[in-house]
């Protein structure tokens, strides 16, 4: 089967419809679902969030290209414009004074009494999981993936995706068990599971597919445009968008007047009429955008020409703005299909660029490799040079004990490339308190932690760098003060909690009982309440060590 970001390219890159049309029916159902239980059940602002959630993807197909799975954004995507309607539809009654009467809850099987329970608070228990558990739920009972397929997608054996998928569930009971939901984790996952049955309305997914076809071939030109600049391209962009936003509100109106005939009429051939009245509304539109584009294109030329005289000065100081635009430019050439030209400009990021810039160095080995790896797939030579740079990186941390540097990129691209295994193997050669292990071990920690091999952690990573690590996390939080609500600080604190208890489990698993102990009750001095000493007590469960006393004392 084609993956989802093969089709987002296609129809970014080559404007076909058909891949679109495959993207829609293949999750249209999925999103109806979310859809009609955010919404209280009524069909027809489930299909209104249905539209808008394919017609955002079809806007932005060039940027989510780029995004291994689709579940974890569609779902966002789902929760956030449920949100918008619901709450539009409430001033709309307001200002109306109109009682509309809704359409009735879909329901399940009349004996699924665990699922009459769950329904209404399921979504708010996969809201409060962090991405990578919601990713991996998703992937399991949205898309239906093995546990192997769940594993190659997020980079993770299958044994550790399995693992991440059944803590998941443990959350989301512990989660439902406090709004008196007492299921138990099989019945969850089975009700999870039977929402992939949950049915669309027929024609749904040809309404969904020509309205954001339409809306993305008006607004998709200016989208790909306002990626390459920041700042030049911003007064075109807003035309863009204004020209864009029109012929989307548009569409949303006609979709309202379609759902209603086809509830008076039943019939398919209204629907079609009105798509068609759509279809001409829009052309309309997108041609007194066709000055701005124009504009677009000769600022583009320029911005153009003046990225290829900055990459000809190659004397001139590498800064973060010159590896900003040379990754940039890199990107845009890679998602035009020029996959040659755009292969020397990532390796001189990877090689100069990235290295001497210290706010980089992160990216490096993270979205850069990504993106090396992503032309790989496509253009052999890329892979051949990853391979050419692991193998050098080898050569260096072999030739020094102190190279801890070689050692991190000989493991981050082994990860890349799939070939984790070397790097277990490196690893076992190398002498325990050997610096090196620790360059390793930061790409490999999770296959040790599977295969349980606690003491190899713990030689490389010492208590007195976990309590280190936990004082600096804890006592020097983020700025999070411009932040429009608490989702970063959430973000912040979860990483505290299951980093640490990870931590503990490590300790306790090689036998250093005391110290861990003492890692729990600093944890629990931050954070005792029953969601943390839950998770504490299932790392402290996979390493055995269940009757460890972990309860922060009086």
């Amino acid at each position: 089967m084609i993956e989802d970001a093969e089709l987002l390219h296609r129809y970014a890159g080559e404007k076909s419809e058909a891949a679109f049309a495959e993207l829609v029916q293949r999750h249209v159902n999925f999103v109806y679902a979310c859809a009609l239980r955010r919404v209280g059940g009524d069909a027809h602002l489930a299909e209104d969030v249905t539209q808008q959630v394919f017609t955002a993807l079809a806007r932005s197909a060039a940027a989510l290209a780029r995004r291994e799975t689709l579940s974890g954004w569609l779902f966002t995507t789902a929760r956030n414009a449920s949100a918008q309607v619901v709450r539009g539809e409430r001033r709309r009654r307001d200002r109306e004074q109109e009682a509309h009467i809704m359409n009735e809850l879909s329901s399940s099987s009349a004996n699924d009494a665990d699922w009459q329970r769950l329904r209404p608070v399921l979504d708010d228990a996969m809201d409060q999981l962090n991405d990578d558990d919601r990713q991996a739920v998703l992937l399991r009972f949205s898309e239906e993936k093995s546990f192997a397929e769940i594993g190659a997608r997020l980079r993770l054996t299958e044994n550790t995706a399995r693992m991440r998928v059944d803590r998941a569930l443990e959350k989301m009971h512990a989660m439902l068990s406090r709004r008196g939901v007492t299921s138990t984790t099989a019945a969850l996952g089975m009700a999870l599971a039977n929402q992939v049955g949950v049915a669309a309305p027929a024609g749904l997914a040809a309404s969904v597919t020509g309205t954001a076809l339409a809306a993305g071939a008006a607004a998709g030109s200016f989208l790909t445009f306002m990626s390459t600049s920041k700042i030049t391209l911003g007064v075109v962009g807003v035309f863009a968008a204004l020209a864009t936003g029109t012929a989307v509100y548009q569409s949303a109106e006609l979709r309202r007047r379609d759902a209603a005939l086809a509830t008076a009429n039943a019939g398919q051939e209204s629907l079609r009429a009105k798509l068609r009245e759509l279809e001409g509304r829009i052309a309309a539109e997108t041609k007194h955008t066709q000055a701005a584009e124009e504009d677009s294109a000769k600022l583009l030329s320029a911005v153009e020409g003046v990225r290829a005289s900055q990459a000809a000065q190659a004397a001139a100081p590498i800064t973060h703005d010159t590896v900003d635009a040379r990754y940039q430019h890199a990107q845009d050439l890679a998602s035009n299909g020029n996959w040659e030209a755009a292969l020397p400009e990532l390796l001189w990021c990877y090689d100069e660029g990235m290295v001497r810039v210290e706010s980089y160095v992160g990216v490096r080995n993270s979205f850069l490799l990504g993106e090396l790896m992503k032309l790989a797939l496509k253009y052999p030579p890329a892979m051949a040079a990853m391979k050419e740079r692991r193998d050098r990186a080898e050569q260096r941390m072999l030739a020094s004990t102190g190279d801890f540097q070689a050692a991190m990129d000989f493991a981050s691209l082994n990860s890349t490339l799939g070939d984790n295994s070397r790097n277990l193997e490196t690893f076992d050669k190398l002498p325990p308190g050997d610096r090196r292990r620790n360059g390793l071990l930061a790409r490999m920690e999770d296959q040790l932690i599977a295969a349980q091999r606690y003491g190899d952690i713990a030689q490389s990573r010492p208590f007195a760098a976990m309590s280190s690590q936990f004082e600096s996390l804890t006592e020097e939080p983020p700025d999070l003060s411009d932040s429009p609500d608490e989702g970063f600080r959430k973000v912040h604190h979860d990483y505290i909690v299951n980093s640490t208890a990870e931590n503990i489990e490590v300790l306790a698993g090689a036998g250093d009982l005391e110290h861990a102990r003492s890692l729990a009750a600093k944890l629990f001095a931050y954070d005792g309440s029953g969601e943390t000493k839950l998770i504490v007590q299932q790392h402290l469960a996979r390493a055995a060590h269940q009757e460890l006393r972990t309860t922060p004392t009086k």
